[in-house]
């Protein structure tokens, strides 16, 4: 009889898509998500199977009781399913979705497994870490995590062979999601323009772009004269990373440990707005292993970040090898560390 695991991971997508990607893994294990009306829309799109909760953020205002409402609802969701399926293992993802159900498991004496994907422990987590012993961490050194924790790095899918040919052109793969694009509109732009004539002629930009900025992008590109292509969305963003030799991004955990995984030079742009700064401790801590610069939105170097570019444009006409330094080995993934405990019972 396969073994039973409800991975929660609602709020955003940066704790969802981790959870989806260890479930790619294959195995024996019979995985439900617990999601919250955020998150319910990938859940359809990714055909997953799982079941929608309520929760809330805690907020010591007038909205506190409509929250500890929410709350207590999705507490009494979460035992109720946990009673009928009898889960042999609860893994919490983060955020406050992760409260009620982590909280459901405690009560019914189930094994839980805390997963915290950034450089600095989250306020829920920290919360959470009392009630199990079994902490995952994405990063060696985070923040405000136990001594007890076990760095198990976070969870991607697996690269693929897309067997890329190298292009003459270096080509500039700028991501930024909803967060990110935005900003990149404006920034990346300018950062172009300070290019020299024959860097700009060496160069293919990709970048995603929201819909309203299309237009805007696509005549000062065309002033500028160099090859892209925007798109709103990429399909495939792992062919995307494999072809590009420098990407420029944001900062969440996912999304540097796949620019890790494809050993790309990188310029990132850590959300400010991001809670508890994670995103620039999340840079820091990346950066100590992956040839990047870190850029502080705040007061952009636009020749900086100009020399930094063209340094890589002309190497790649060398057939440059990025140099990385060696990471942190991880002695146990969060996959293994799930098989450990439920083949253990520990």
């Amino acid at each position: 009889m396969n073994k039973k695991v409800f991975l929660v991971a609602g709020g955003t997508g940066g704790h969802l898509f981790p959870a989806i990607a260890l479930t790619e893994n294959k195995s024996k294990i019979e995985y439900f998500f617990l999601l919250d009306e955020r998150t319910e829309l990938i859940g359809k799109k990714k055909k997953l199977r799982y079941f929608k909760i309520k929760s809330s953020v805690i907020r010591f205002n007038l909205q506190l009781p409509a929250g500890l409402l929410k709350i207590l609802i999705g507490f009494i969701q979460s035992v109720l399913l946990f009673m009928k399926y009898k889960p042999d293992l609860v893994v919490g993802f983060g955020g406050y979705t992760s409260i009620p159900s982590i909280l459901a498991a405690k009560i019914l004496n189930l094994k839980i497994i805390i997963h915290e994907q950034n450089a600095i422990m989250g306020r829920t987590n920290r919360f959470l870490s009392y009630l199990t012993n079994h902490i995952a961490v994405t990063f060696k050194k985070t923040l405000h995590a136990k001594k007890s924790v076990i760095h198990t790095g976070i969870p991607i899918r697996k690269k693929k062979n897309y067997g890329a040919k190298r292009d003459i052109l270096t080509k500039i793969l700028i991501v930024g999601g909803s967060q990110g694009a935005k900003i990149f509109s404006k920034v990346i732009p300018k950062i172009i323009s300070e290019l020299s004539i024959k860097a700009k002629s060496k160069i293919l930009v990709i970048q995603q772009v929201k819909n309203e900025d299309k237009k805007r992008i696509d005549q000062l590109y065309k002033e500028l004269d160099i090859k892209y292509v925007l798109n709103e969305f990429f399909d495939d963003i792992y062919r995307e990373y494999e072809t590009a030799n420098i990407i420029i991004s944001r900062c969440g955990a996912s999304t540097l440990a796949e620019i890790n995984l494809f050993k790309k030079f990188s310029v990132l742009f850590p959300l400010p707005s991001a809670m508890n700064n994670h995103q620039y401790l999340n840079a820091i801590e990346f950066r100590k292993s992956n040839d990047c610069i870190v850029v502080n939105e705040n007061n952009i170097d636009l020749k900086y970040i100009k020399n930094k570019i063209e340094k890589r444009i002309f190497l790649n006409e060398k057939s440059y090898k990025l140099k990385t330094n060696k990471q942190d080995k991880i002695k146990l993934s969060l996959s293994n560390l799930i098989e450990k405990i439920l083949i253990e019972n520990v």
